[in-house]
């Protein structure tokens, strides 16, 4: 009987132990279905699903005529999933065979469909879900590959997976890079791209992507399931007509004289737009944009501070115009130390208003140490030049302005000597960046009202103005009216009658100042003397519209004088500028602008016969012609200078249409019954179809160039 009842004891415990472990696990059941049953169920999707962040499209930066300066293009990966359960067998065999066809032809034709049909299938024994059929894919090849077999029945069923991805890029290549600047990962920002990366960047989103194996992911959906917004666009004042005029006179200036580097900026007399800003220097054999000196380099101005100078004297009433001074020839002694005119000339006495037409420095610097400096009143010119504002940065939006430099009156640590004020009335001991410069230039065109220079108009988002930038006024009135009229006689007597003289066009007054600044006078031990050539200025003299300031520096060859090497570029940016007002007439090119380094004929263009003549008639060129011309090609001519000659353009063949503008190119193809596709921007340099071959194809592919 005992024994029986430890036997059932034994029995009860073992049953209650086994009761109490199955209410445990089904404990546990209930609270991981319903108490932790969210957590676990997303521990579970994390496994296989994610999020990741995804960044909408960075907006535009666009010129003033509405051109995109820097843009994002968009391309793709473009992958397979050769493993999807929608995809069968028997539908996967059925038309791997077109598949590969299709790859071969458009996609991949360094090899043969059969191997590549060979490599579909062996990817999809592996269990291949992320496979790569094209890298880096256009839009219109993404859309291509769309259409294809298997790949046309989409995600789910065809396996195709779109990987969409973007790149940064300048339609107008080096034209107002630096300025434009870099939207960089592993670097900071710079010009526009660094200032308003607030606007231009696209919002953050989310992106649902699930594990297919390993570590590739694959979007749940095509492309994504909900696109972030992109970002603003920015409109900034540049106008490409003007930058590509700019670009290319200071390019071939710099060529022309075997520079080290130039500068060129175009500003908008009455608002301070800046319409054109070109920063070249030679890094491997290429004129590039690899630093903003425009706004970055502070340099020393030269001759270009004599009107600051002048304005003082004229300011306090010292001196009158037409006053006459001693020039000795272009030499004097001052502190002991012999001043020198940089053009010898056999100037002795003369008025102030020649001395400073001819640019003498001998004339200003006997003013200044005159009046100020042996009078005691050197604070006085300073305080002048502060309250021309050239003392401070103007402003411009983009980071990188350097500090102008202008010692304080008598500090003697800052290098204050006897010599100081009589050196900086010509442009030494101080320094100030071009675009300073160009400011102060701007406010005595606009007759003694200076505009903040600025770069950005508008933000816009989706086509609607978001912010508006407008002009802002530094300084209502630096100098009074008679000193502001004063010094415009001077600046049009500059390119009528002294240094820039050889610029003059009467069809277009122009008004200015010529510097030459020597830069290593320091070196004693220097080989050679290095040289600054500078103008600055503005057109029309007579109803400004717009200030330019040109600087080139260390030119190499035929000559370093402001007025032979950065005056005439002036005068063709000026000439070429106006030519393309919609208000004005086409301006003849000046001699100085013909003849020098700064202008070429357009050889080797190919077009519209009277197209040509009208254009080259506008700039008084009268070239040689052969007869009954329809299109003609520009060669070069002993007699004229430029011939115009016949040029065959058949549509029975294959039209040759390299060197034709776009316009020409695209009307004569199509007359020919072609479909045309363009690539790049400029002339066009290249055809895909030979020309003179069959009209088999009916699609011709352009490579345009600048």
């Amino acid at each position: 009987m005992k024994a029986r009842r430890v036997l059932l004891v034994r029995v009860y415990l073992v049953a209650g132990g086994f009761l109490l472990f199955a209410l445990a696990i089904l404990f546990q059941l209930f609270k991981i279905a319903f108490i932790e049953g969210d957590h676990w169920r997303g521990q579970s999707e994390r496994l296989y699903l994610d999020k990741i962040e995804q960044v909408g499209e960075r907006g535009d930066i666009l010129s003033a005529n509405g051109f995109p300066l820097a843009t994002s293009v968009s391309f793709f990966d473009i992958r397979m999933d050769l493993n999807t359960q929608a995809m069968t067998n028997q539908l996967f065999n059925a038309h791997v065979d077109s598949l590969a066809w299709y790859l071969a032809k458009y996609i991949d034709p360094s090899r043969s469909p059969l191997q590549i049909k060979n490599h579909l299938i062996e990817r999809r024994r592996a269990g291949d879900r992320y496979l790569l059929l094209k890298r880096n894919a256009t839009f219109e090849e993404m859309n291509l590959m769309r259409t294809f077999p298997i790949l046309r029945w989409g995600k789910y069923r065809g396996g195709l997976i779109v990987e969409r991805k973007s790149r940064r890029v300048k339609p107008f290549n080096s034209l107002a890079s630096r300025t434009i600047g870099l939207d960089r990962d592993n670097a900071a920002n710079v010009g526009i791209e660094a200032t308003f990366d607030q606007y231009l960047q696209g919002e953050s989103g989310e992106r649902l992507v699930k594990r297919v194996s390993g570590s590739n992911w694959v979007p749940v959906d095509d492309l994504a399931s909900a696109l972030p917004e992109s970002g603003a666009d920015v409109i900034t004042t540049i106008n490409t007509d003007i930058q590509d005029i700019v670009h290319h006179s200071l390019t071939r200036a710099l060529d022309h004289h075997q520079a080290k580097y130039g500068v060129a900026i175009v500003m908008e007399v009455a608002t301070g737009e800046i319409v054109a800003i070109s920063n070249l220097e030679r890094v491997g054999g290429s004129w590039v944009e690899s630093f903003n000196h425009a706004i970055g380099t502070a340099i020393e101005p030269g001759s270009l501070f004599k009107i600051p100078s002048i304005m003082a004297l004229l300011e306090d009433g010292y001196i009158d115009l037409d006053d006459e001074i001693n020039l000795n020839n272009g030499q004097t002694r001052i502190c002991n130390r012999t001043v020198r005119d940089s053009e010898p000339h056999e100037f002795e006495l003369t008025t102030i208003r020649n001395s400073l037409e001819i640019s003498s420095n001998v004339g200003i610097a006997q003013l200044v140490d005159e009046k100020y400096r042996s009078a005691g009143k050197e604070k006085q010119f300073i305080d002048h030049l502060r309250r021309f504002d050239l003392d401070k940065q103007t402003g411009i939006e983009i980071p990188g302005e350097a500090f102008p430099y202008i010692k304080e009156a008598g500090n003697r640590s800052e290098g204050w000597s006897c010599l100081s004020l009589p050196w900086m009335s010509f442009g030494y001991e101080l320094s100030m960046t071009p675009l300073q410069l160009l400011t102060f230039y701007n406010g005595i065109a606009n007759n003694g009202r200076m505009m903040k220079p600025f770069l950005v108009k508008e933000i816009q988002r989706n086509g609607r103005t978001e912010r508006r930038f407008r002009p802002e006024v530094i300084n209502s009135r630096f100098a009074s009216p008679k000193t502001i009229a004063d010094v415009k006689e001077v600046l049009l007597g500059v390119v009528e009658n002294g240094t820039g003289r050889r610029i003059y066009n009467v069809d277009l007054p122009m008004a200015g100042k010529t510097g030459t600044t020597q830069l290593n006078y320091v070196d004693r031990n220097r080989a050679r003397t290095s040289y600054q050539s500078s103008f600055v200025g503005y057109f029309p003299a007579d109803n400004p519209k717009y200030s330019a300031i040109i600087l080139v520096s260390e030119p190499n060859r035929y000559g370093f004088y402001g007025g032979t090497v950065a005056a005439p570029v002036f005068a063709e940016i000026a000439e070429r500028v106006m030519g393309i007002q919609p208000d004005r007439e086409p301006v003849a090119f000046s001699p100085a602008a013909l003849n020098s380094g700064s202008f070429t004929y357009p050889f080797w263009q190919v077009g519209y016969a009277n197209d040509f003549r009208f254009l080259l008639n506008s700039f008084n060129i009268i070239p040689a012609e052969e007869e009954n011309l329809q299109y003609t090609i520009l060669m070069p001519c002993d007699e004229a200078g430029m011939r115009m000659r016949h040029r065959t353009v058949s549509s029975a063949v294959v039209p040759n249409v390299v060197g034709m503008a776009a316009r020409d190119a695209i009307y004569v193809l199509e007359n020919a019954g072609l479909n045309v596709r363009m690539r790049g921007y400029g002339r066009v340099v290249g055809q895909s179809l030979p020309p003179g071959s069959n009209l088999n194809s009916k699609n011709i592919e352009l490579m345009l160039d600048i």
